[in-house]
């Protein structure tokens, strides 16, 4: 399996829109990797995690052909992973031509956020989009195609209805763990023991929001969540790790989290970087 990441930044994208911050200052300065847009993926070639407001920038610059992605994982509503108005451009016939449908997996408050706005522009239907919804339920695994999922109930605002998940193909696993503080014992339980060959870890506050817990992580707590993958038996010691979804409000550069997390052992994630297991 490959994961790319398409992008990883919080919701406001480093440099912020509108910010004046030391971060974003220098983000703008030295461009390249400081340049970070909102949180997603793309699992081999056929699979997106979440579909947010950089979506169209993103399958221009890694050359994703959208017609030919066969589903889309959705880990929870907030804009920044669910951007409905570009879904909407599936309307056929009418804005484009389209035969191919499109599965969508996530909670049901996806479902309803995707209609709350095809509705007020007309569209009573997922058929029209040709949108295939599938429900995700923590610890209810689930499989689509080849594709095994594991959702697990996030630690983030419960009004999105949070997931995170594990993907399994080949006899493959990844976590993929943003937008989530500490696990709830009844994840950690449901995790406990699933066999992962790579991890991908929350760090939205980065090193000036190093011990945030709850909601969210920073880099202290993200260590220790890899370290709690290590001791339960489901992540080995040499197994690849990334931190991902930083926000500019944690202080820090992406040189600077790279020198925080190399004594860890834990790889700092930039838009285009793969983790191939």
């Amino acid at each position: 399996m490959k994961l790319k990441f398409l992008g990883t930044a919080a919701a406001e994208a480093i440099p912020a829109l509108w910010c004046e911050c030391e971060v974003c200052r220098k983000a703008k300065i030295r461009g390249g990797k400081e340049i970070r847009r909102r949180c997603s993926y793309l699992l081999d070639d056929d699979t997106l995690i979440d579909f947010g407001p950089d979506a169209y920038w993103q399958s221009i610059e890694f050359g994703i052909d959208l017609p030919s992605i066969d589903r889309i994982v959705f880990t929870h509503s907030h804009e920044d992973h669910l951007n409905p108005v570009d879904l909407f451009w599936r309307n056929s016939p009418g804005f484009s031509r389209v035969t191919k449908p499109l599965t969508v997996i996530g909670s049901r408050r996806i479902f309803g956020t995707i209609m709350v706005y095809a509705g007020a522009v007309g569209v009573s239907d997922f058929a029209t989009l040709h949108l295939r919804p599938v429900p995700a339920l923590p610890g209810e695994r689930m499989r689509d195609g080849d594709l095994e999922l594991l959702p697990l109930r996030a630690n983030h605002d419960p009004h999105s209805d949070p997931l995170i998940y594990v993907f399994t193909r080949g006899g493959k696993s990844v976590l993929v763990a943003n937008d989530t503080g500490w696990l709830s014992e009844e994840s950690w339980k449901l995790l406990d023991g699933v066999k992962l060959d790579a991890a991908v870890i929350e760090c939205t506050g980065a090193i000036q929001g190093a011990q945030w817990r709850d909601g969210h992580m920073g880099a202290e707590t993200s260590v220790a969540f890899r370290k709690r993958l290590v001791e339960s038996g489901s992540l080995a010691p040499d197994a690849p790790v990334a931190v991902n979804h930083f926000s500019h409000n944690g202080g820090a550069n992406h040189d600077d989290l790279v020198k925080y997390f190399a004594p860890h052992g834990i790889e700092v994630a930039w838009d285009g970087f793969a983790l191939e297991v």
